[in-house]
């Protein structure tokens, strides 16, 4: 009866956004509604429905959302500072190297399956997800991944700028987040939301004022209705706890991104000792970075390889990397001592 319930809403909710397009003349966004509506049915098997719903639309709707690169409606910006609301990387990032713990490359290349086989789980009344949550310490990969994910649909990345997004003035950062939400329904494209619980905290947080919690209301209503088969969802968050407990629900899966184990790192410090002459233990040096993220390994050995060459050195030494590991070690001991002190 629940399921019925909130499906029920979900279908209203889509078509109020539906009757709002039309009042607004936005013609992109209304198509890309109607057709998401034809998709719902023909997922229900309601195929004489979706067929009646297709001619209704118009044979122009077909053509317009088959195309996966159709080209950028004008950007939203913020109306006060007229800086853009996304960041659009129209060529993702290379991600032939990128290395993920089994757990998560698995359901990663899951949702990767999921998508391409669309019609064949429309078959039997199932969607592919669209909406996933990245977490886990920074630096583990997050970010590539979503890039990642582009590539394999030919997708252009579109970064959410939070400092755009977020405003102190009453209700624009709401209006902001519908914005960016109408572009995505409108143009396909992956949406990433760094840094996430930005804009998703705990609505029980008392240290917040109200206007944080209207934030919050604004996304999940956002989240709800936004269905769309060609663009993609994904908020990434170092800090998932501070994330409301129902925003969780509006993801259709949750990716764990944890520190790089053993096997995971050593294959990582492979890759970016290549071609470089190594007189060290690689055994000793992986274990050396326990607990270090992709992004802190990547640092120390650059720096590594730069003083090897300002040194005119032929070879890469143990000594070398350990003194930048021993600089990154002090660092972060004293980030958390800051962390502890503002706590």
């Amino acid at each position: 009866m629940t399921s019925a319930r909130n499906k029920q809403i979900a279908d209203v909710e889509s078509v109020t956004r539906l009757f709002r397009a039309h009042r607004d003349k936005n013609d992109a966004v209304f198509r890309k509604l109607a057709e998401s509506i034809i998709s719902d049915q023909l997922a229900a098997n309601q195929y004489s429905l979706a067929k009646e719903l297709r001619s209704a639309l118009g044979a122009d709707s077909s053509q317009s959302t088959n195309v996966p690169n159709r080209k950028l409606s004008t950007l939203p910006r913020d109306r006060r500072s007229g800086e853009q609301l996304l960041a659009i990387f129209h060529e993702p990032a290379s991600t032939e190297h990128l290395l993920l713990e089994d757990e998560t490359r698995m359901r990663i290349d899951r949702f990767i399956d999921e998508r391409r086989n669309s019609a064949k789980l429309a078959r039997y009344g199932y969607s592919p997800k669209s909406k996933l949550l990245f977490w886990g310490p920074p630096g583990c990969g997050k970010t590539l991944t979503a890039h990642h994910i582009a590539n394999q649909f030919n997708l252009k990345v579109g970064v959410v700028r939070l400092s755009a997004l977020i405003s102190s003035y009453l209700g624009d950062t709401s209006a902001r987040l519908q914005q960016v939400f109408d572009i995505a329904l409108e143009t396909p494209m992956v949406i990433l939301f760094d840094e996430f619980d930005s804009v998703a905290k705990s609505r029980s947080d008392m240290g917040d004022v109200g206007e944080l919690k209207r934030v919050v209301n604004s996304l999940l209503q956002a989240m709800d209705t936004f269905v769309s088969r060609e663009s993609i969802l994904i908020g990434a968050s170092n800090h998932q706890y501070l994330l409301d407990p129902a925003i969780w629900r509006r993801f259709d899966d949750v990716v764990l991104f944890p520190s790089p184990s053993p096997g995971v790192r050593k294959k990582f410090i492979q890759q970016h000792l290549s071609g470089v002459r190594f007189s060290g233990s690689l055994d000793s040096l992986v274990k050396k970075m326990a607990g270090l993220s992709f992004a802190q390994i990547e640092s120390i050995l650059i720096e590594a390889i730069k003083s090897m060459i300002l040194e005119d050195k032929k070879q890469l030494t143990t000594q070398q990397i350990s003194s930048e590991l021993k600089y990154m070690r002090s660092m972060m001991a004293a980030m958390d001592r800051e962390i502890d002190a503002d706590g």
